[in-house]
């Protein structure tokens, strides 16, 4: 047996008693708590400054233009036209311009194509889309789709996708153009 008659547990605590009450304990005084405050009400007038300014430098001028009068053609099948002017003044948002080749079957596929890539854009972003169709060009090897987004930033930039067309391909150029920064 033990000389020592007290457990053994109580004996390992006494020097962390020890240390604890060694320990110099820190009063937590007013004034550091007014400099923590003060920091905390910088960082966040900071955080929104920063945001603010960012985005005024780099604004995104997806506004779509205003037109005086409603759309002409909004239907969902190509209208026929004989010029390119007639789309480009038909009050759509955005205006998708298939010139058509020789070859009946790859018409009809780049037709369809831009007509269900129209159809989503309609219904994501809720506007206007015209879709038209040219007079068959011979000279072309594959059809030719135009788009033009009339945005204040975007409308003068008007984009002819001539080969492997695909719906993800309209759409992704369309949406190029609608975050399009000044």
């Amino acid at each position: 047996m033990s000389d020592n008659p007290t457990p053994a547990g109580e004996n390992m605590s006494e020097p962390n008693e020890l240390y604890q009450s060694a320990k110099p304990k820190v009063k937590w005084t007013w004034w550091k708590t007014t400099v923590l405050i003060t920091i905390a009400l910088a960082a966040v007038g900071l955080t929104i400054y920063s945001s603010i300014s960012y985005e005024s430098a780099y604004k995104v001028s997806n506004q779509l233009i205003q037109w005086d009068s409603p759309p002409s053609y909004i239907g969902e099948t190509p209208l026929l036209i004989n010029e390119l002017q007639e789309a480009w003044n038909s009050n759509n948002n955005l205006v998708l311009v298939i010139t058509p080749c020789s070859d009946a079957t790859l018409n009809d596929s780049v037709t369809a194509l831009t007509v269900e890539a129209a159809n989503s854009i309609r219904s994501t972003d809720r506007i206007y889309v015209g879709v038209f169709l040219m007079p068959q060009d011979d000279s072309l090897s594959y059809p030719t789709v135009r788009l033009r987004l009339y945005t204040k930033a975007a409308q003068s930039l008007t984009v002819t996708m001539k080969e492997n067309l695909t719906t993800d391909l309209i759409y992704n150029n369309y949406l190029d153009r609608k975050f399009l920064r000044n």
